[in-house]
């Protein structure tokens, strides 16, 4: 089938809009004349458009429509009317309602709606990696989906951070923290594994945003961490992806610079103290990656490694 349009609702963060990519990378291998639609929260803009096989995104103001009058009125202007396929990741009835007020073909969901149920009349396999859940979302209309890794392809800027961190020797992208804390990185770890990187000749740069990201820094010079350079929000989602490829590695917690790293080809440390690496983790068949899981990793255990994804002694 030809020309079919196709619109992908994923309005939560950083990480889940990169993996759904592996759903639309599934659109444009069964259907490779479709125009893909990706509905995302409106700060999420280039995390989407720059995805393989996305021809459009349209933004979606989760602060600013809420109510039913406002989401009418949001699908009254929606570009598109009665599209083959909206496709809606995670339980959100507000995409779900979306969808069916703009006339939708088809209907697809992973969950059960407490308004009403999907029309489609099949049952969605019970996956385990979200890879496998989002690609898996294709299957009611094909039976089937291909493990496809997610992409990224971010244009090539040129940023005074970008100029900076192309002076550094050897940088590596260091992502501590994430939205919840079980997830993070404690200071006095970081703080070791950035003197051991030092200590090897790399160079750690300090990604994140916000303001849990800034007090961590703050935290970590408070105990006498100075040895890193911090771009903790200096850049954009496009400057972040041209900061960890010029980098080409990446330590990170389970956060959106992990799935970054992935979607850009970017050899990653994933460590995910909390656990559900089986949801999130990196599957090494599809990105260079090695992860660590449990409260017990030490900074030794992501050195070693480091060394097993760079191929050089540290």
């Amino acid at each position: 089938m030809e020309n079919e349009i196709f619109i992908v609702f994923n309005t939560t963060s950083i990480g889940d809009v990169l993996v759904t990519n592996t759903l639309v990378r599934n659109i444009r291998y069964y259907y490779p004349q479709s125009y893909i639609v990706f509905v995302c929260n409106t700060p999420m803009l280039d995390v989407a458009k720059y995805q393989e096989g996305v021809n459009e995104v349209i933004t979606f103001d989760k602060n600013e429509i809420k109510g039913l009058k406002n989401i009418a009125c949001y699908a009254s202007k929606f570009p598109y009317k009665k599209p083959f396929a909206s496709i809606i990741t995670y339980a959100n009835e507000r995409n779900l309602l979306i969808a069916r007020l703009i006339g939708s073909k088809h209907v697809i969901s992973q969950h059960k709606f407490k308004l009403w149920n999907t029309r489609e009349k099949y049952e969605l396999k019970n996956y385990t990696h979200m890879n496998d859940k989002w690609g898996g979302l294709i299957e009611p209309l094909t039976g089937e989906h291909k493990a496809f890794g997610i992409k990224y392809n971010a244009p090539i800027v040129e940023t005074p951070v970008i100029k900076k961190i192309k002076t550094l020797k050897s940088p590596v992208a260091l992502s501590p923290t994430s939205n919840l804390a079980q997830k993070d990185m404690s200071v006095e770890d970081c703080a070791e594994l950035i003197n051991l990187l030092n200590s090897q000749g790399y160079t750690p740069v300090m990604t994140g945003a916000g303001t849990i990201a800034s007090e961590f820094n703050a935290e970590l010079k408070k105990i006498g961490c100075f040895d890193f350079v911090d771009i903790v929000d200096c850049t954009s989602f496009v400057e972040l992806a041209n900061v960890l490829k010029i980098c080409n590695l990446c330590i990170s917690v389970d956060t959106g610079t992990l799935h970054f790293a992935n979607a850009l080809n970017v050899p990653v440390v994933g460590i995910f103290y909390y656990g559900l690496s089986y949801m999130w983790g990196s599957d090494p068949k599809l990105y260079p990656s090695i992860t660590l899981e449990g409260g017990d990793v030490k900074p030794t255990d992501i050195m070693s490694a480091l060394k097993e994804l760079s191929g050089v002694l540290v």
